[in-house]
């Protein structure tokens, strides 16, 4: 199952131990080296500071949720050494610039996880403006990537272009919740 990174946002984390919501994500942990989220920045609903779930320790993605044990599969940042390499970086997908043949293209807009393997699948692309009249948004598979830095991600060819309103990722977004809540049912 593909989850766009904006669901993603205060998506409930789901204990099933307590049988409820113990929390919320903030946003994920992304490994620029091979684009796969290590983890999450979670809010939890008893604490004021950010804690992180590991991608290890996370059992499901539902339709209401991302399931875990309990708190105990929640860590302080400063408790996971092997990922400090990571959350120093702090790399973030939105809004990076997008190269096609060193060309800009135009900005991550958004981008689809896989729920079982926690790689980023694709990303959305938003053009500039005077492009967005022929091109809505850009679509770009991460198969398909050149190389990532801190300024931008190169792709090589091709790109879907969408130019149909009715087929962008507010249209996904909404075909994503819809097979996502007939699975759960």
């Amino acid at each position: 199952m593909l989850l766009l990174a904006s669901q993603l946002n205060n998506l409930p984390i789901l204990s099933i131990r307590v049988g409820g919501r113990i929390g919320k994500v903030l946003q994920p942990i992304i490994n620029p080296n091979n684009l796969h989220i290590d983890g999450l920045y979670v809010q939890p609903s008893n604490r004021k500071e950010r804690l992180i779930v590991l991608d290890m320790n996370i059992r499901d993605f539902s339709g209401k949720g991302i399931i875990i044990d309990d708190h105990t599969s929640l860590s302080e940042p400063e408790e996971l050494v092997r990922l400090q390499s990571i959350i120093e970086i702090d790399y973030s997908l939105i809004g990076k610039a997008v190269l096609v043949n060193k060309r800009k293209v135009g900005k991550v807009r958004d981008f689809s996880i896989d729920t079982s393997s926690l790689f980023v699948q694709k990303m959305y692309v938003q053009p500039p403006l005077w492009k967005n009249v022929a091109v809505n948004e850009l679509i770009f598979d991460c198969k398909n990537i050149v190389e990532v830095t801190d300024k931008y991600i190169a792709f090589r060819g091709p790109e879907v272009r969408v130019k149909d309103k009715k087929f962008s990722t507010s249209a996904l977004q909404a075909n994503l919740s819809a097979s996502a809540s007939t699975i759960s049912e």
